[in-house]
């Protein structure tokens, strides 16, 4: 009698094991795509939260999107995939599983986050150091965030539907999501100023998108520049070493130049200085990578940030030329050069009282000119570009001191200012460019040498009209007084004026 009952029992127990639940692959897609955000998204959700504007309806919109953002891009991604197979469905998700779960430990463990860089030195790390890394506390994440659900995502019978109707859930699932975000368009400014620490923290694109921009940058780096023709120098004067200084200003609008005959008073420091509006620009983008690249190639707007074409700082250093290139932004196109210095790596030379306040461009121009006293060069060459006026957070782009024009707009949702705060906290970012300006005029009096300084900026800003805001429209759309002026000054030391415009 007992051997039946056990009998019966394995035979219930083999009935159950091979019982496997069936769903239809919408909801399979679907159900990944939640997984995802229930699972892998704490470090993100912390992060957002932090920053959002809760309790505020404007809070709980930006935390939605959020979420809207993240399901929508899995989900449409999978349901292309899923028109191929769904075996490779299941392939992927496993796959995803398991890299977001050691993700996931590496970033609440060591609160890492996965930006460019950090893929780099991932990538650029032996075996011997990459081990001392890991613990037998990541099991429990690889077998609860990573295994786990690889093992239900291949229990799971799916259901599959006609390749068109696969096909086409995909183009829905985007659409409704791009749907909801333009519906969300407030949420965009939040986006733009938290964009790096959001993107570093959003599980898989994170370390997706952030792999596929470090090999990009070893191509770009890597590549065969094309060289231009050979200079030919005139002659040094017998004593005096000549010098340029090109400033590369962020999202300056030059119809907020008082120089160009605005209202405000934006450029009360070099109002009596040697400093000379050139004619209003158009910029080649209105982004600043490939309007960086225009300024610093031959090609002009046909330049863009992929250009092979040798950059003027590289040309100048492969001809003897002293440069020195000083950032408070994101990076120039590749360029060899004598003196690379990030703000960052400027401050940590400084051991004085008086050292300039982080974060600011003031940074750019410690002790230049000294330095260009102390340089043996005949020939020197310096860019220093900017974070200038790049918005949303145009409060905080100028020391407390610099605050001219008032009220100003306290916050990154521009768009609930009054159109005066935000042109009194733009114009203020005007007003501190020009403050440095006078203070690179002073330093630069200072240096024996033939001097001029050149200042233009990458692109304009939009402020509102039209309903844009900020930069990076299309050229084709793109307000041409807004988003894609540019301002260019010369300056050049008064005796040796001939000398520059020869």
């Amino acid at each position: 009698m007992g051997a039946k009952k056990l009998t019966k029992g394995l035979i219930e127990l083999i009935q159950i094991s091979r019982w496997r639940p069936e769903l239809n692959v919408f909801l399979f897609v679907s159900l990944i795509a939640l997984g995802n955000l229930v699972l892998f998204q704490k470090p993100l959700l912390e992060f957002g939260l932090s920053v959002s504007s809760l309790p505020d309806t404007s809070g709980w919109m930006q935390i939605l999107s959020l979420q809207v953002l993240q399901f929508g891009l899995l989900a449409s991604v999978l349901f292309v995939v899923s028109v191929f197979s769904i075996t490779a469905v299941k392939l992927l998700g496993s796959i995803l599983a398991v890299i977001n779960a050691i993700a996931l430990y590496f970033m609440l463990i060591y609160n890492m986050e996965i930006d460019r860089s950090m893929i780099g030195n991932i990538l650029n790390t032996d075996a011997r150091e990459s081990s001392r890394l890991l613990h037998i506390s990541i099991v429990p994440y690889l077998l609860a965030f990573g295994v786990l659900p690889t093992l239900l995502m291949w229990w799971v019978k799916v259901r599959p539907s006609k390749w068109i109707w696969r096909l086409n859930a995909s183009v829905l699932t985007f659409a409704a999501m791009l749907a909801f975000l333009f519906q969300a368009s407030s949420t965009w400014l939040w986006y733009d100023q938290h964009a790096s620490r959001l993107g570093s923290k959003i599980l898989p694109w994170s370390y997706i998108v952030n792999t596929a921009r470090h090999f990009n940058r070893i191509a770009l780096t890597d590549r065969d520049q094309i060289l231009l023709p050979d200079a030919e120098f005139r002659p040094l004067a017998p004593t005096r070493k000549e010098v340029v200084v090109l400033v590369i200003g962020e999202a300056a609008r030059a119809a907020n130049f008082a120089l160009y005959g605005y209202d405000k008073d934006t450029n009360p420091f070099t109002h009596d200085t040697t400093l000379t509006a050139l004619p209003v620009g158009l910029s080649c983008s209105t982004n600043t990578i490939s309007s960086t690249a225009c300024i610093l190639t031959h090609q002009g707007r046909e330049a863009g940030s992929h250009s092979a074409f040798e950059p003027l700082p590289s040309y100048l250093t492969r001809h003897g030329v002293e440069t020195i290139y000083r950032t408070n932004n994101s990076g120039p196109p590749p360029v060899q050069v004598t003196t690379y210095e990030t703000a960052a790596e400027i401050l940590q030379r400084c051991e004085m009282d008086t050292c300039p306040a982080p974060g600011f461009d003031e940074v750019l121009n410690w002790e230049l000119g000294n330095v260009l006293n102390a340089s043996s060069s005949d020939r020197i060459f310096v860019v220093l570009h900017q974070t200038g006026s790049h918005g949303p957070a145009y409060y905080s782009k100028y020391p407390e001191g610099f605050a001219q024009f008032t009220p100003e707009c306290p916050t990154v949702l521009v768009d609930n200012c009054s159109q005066d705060e935000l042109f009194n906290s733009y114009d203020n970012t005007i007003r501190y460019t020009d403050f440095l300006l006078n203070d690179l005029i002073t330093q630069l009096d200072t240096v024996d040498a033939y001097v001029a300084m050149i200042y233009v900026s990458d692109h304009g800003q939009s402020l509102g009209k039209g309903g844009f805001y900020l930069h990076g429209a299309p050229n084709a759309v793109a307000p041409p007084r807004a988003a894609r002026n540019s301002v260019p000054c010369l300056d050049v030391a008064g005796a040796q004026r001939q000398l520059w415009l020869e």
